[in-house]
């Protein structure tokens, strides 16, 4: 018997005794009180149910599969891996990501391009357009060569080291496409899922390898306030090239708070020691390096 119905039961029982009235009485009395405390006990329930749930609700795992920079030309164009030192084979990033999309529900998946104007920076062939900005302390013109590091201070930009790259992912060309092997979801799926392209390296000036800012921290992407926007607590990375844009895009995923994953086995890169180099960096600063098969250890499906 609830605390306050004895308490009431007492009560009445003790006005009978000065004031006789019929039991009849008393019963529907008692009746009526416990029947006010069973439907404020429920209510309470459920309201102590609702808010357990929510804030089980608030803390499960929101994810984000970011696919960086699956294009031709870092795959059988001009600036394909199996050209660089690594000699890694860029197509073999495609099965194990499309594995990874019909495997796993993610709440939002990210496709990256790489996205030059026909002059920019990066291009080693475009290097003349800016021979005159090239620090006192950089590398001299004639000892510049591809991939070389050169140095450039550009009026209204602080002053920046840039790769000497391959003409590479020029806008509108077919280098900059994502291979038609990988999977691509719409942006209206019945999966549910958030999708979102971002285009990166638009600036001629400035060089973009992270899918969140460029190289210089000047100009941010679209891509965090999306996530922000859906609710995404960690990011899986994957895609091209381990070494550079998916570490890139993995070290400013970090920055921005969200638990960053990198899929060892569904990237490849340029060159095994910067891999080893960088991939050692990101892990120290708390970042966590998995396999494709481990992801439904941190996925909630």
């Amino acid at each position: 018997m609830h605390t306050s119905l004895l308490v009431f039961s007492i009560f009445l029982i003790g006005t009978t005794l000065s004031n006789p009235v019929h039991y009849d009485q008393i019963d529907k009395k008692l009746t009526a009180i416990s029947e006010q405390i069973d439907q404020a006990e429920l209510r309470l329930n459920n309201s102590i149910t609702k808010l357990l749930n929510n804030s089980q609700s608030s803390n499960q795992a929101v994810s984000a599969l970011l696919v960086i920079d699956v294009q031709y030309d870092f795959i059988d164009g001009s600036l394909a891996l199996k050209n660089c030192p690594s000699k890694h084979n860029g197509e073999e990033v495609i099965p194990v990501i499309n594995q990874l999309l019909d495997s796993h529900k993610f709440d939002v998946v990210a496709y990256s391009h790489d996205w030059h104007p026909t002059d920019h920076i990066s291009f080693f062939d475009n290097l003349h357009l800016r021979s005159h900005l090239l620090t006192s302390d950089s590398i001299p013109l004639a000892d510049l060569k591809l991939y070389s590091i050169a140095t450039f201070a550009i009026n209204g930009l602080p002053r920046m080291e840039q790769s000497l790259w391959p003409r590479h992912c020029v806008q509108n060309t077919h280098g900059a496409k994502l291979h038609s092997d990988l999977k691509v979801i719409e942006e209206d799926n019945a999966q549910n899922i958030s999708v979102i392209h971002i285009q990166k390296g638009t600036k001629p000036d400035v060089d973009s390898y992270s899918a969140f800012w460029d190289n210089s921290k000047l100009g941010e992407t679209q891509l965090n306030q999306f996530l922000k926007e859906k609710g995404v607590t960690q990011v899986f990375v994957v895609g091209l090239a381990t070494d550079w844009c998916v570490y890139s895009t993995a070290i400013h995923g970090m920055e921005h708070g969200y638990k960053t994953f990198i899929i060892e086995d569904a990237c490849r890169g340029v060159d095994e020691k910067t891999i080893k180099e960088r991939l050692n960096d990101f892990t120290q600063k708390n970042g966590h390096i998995i396999k494709s098969s481990q992801v439904k250890d941190y996925i909630q499906e």
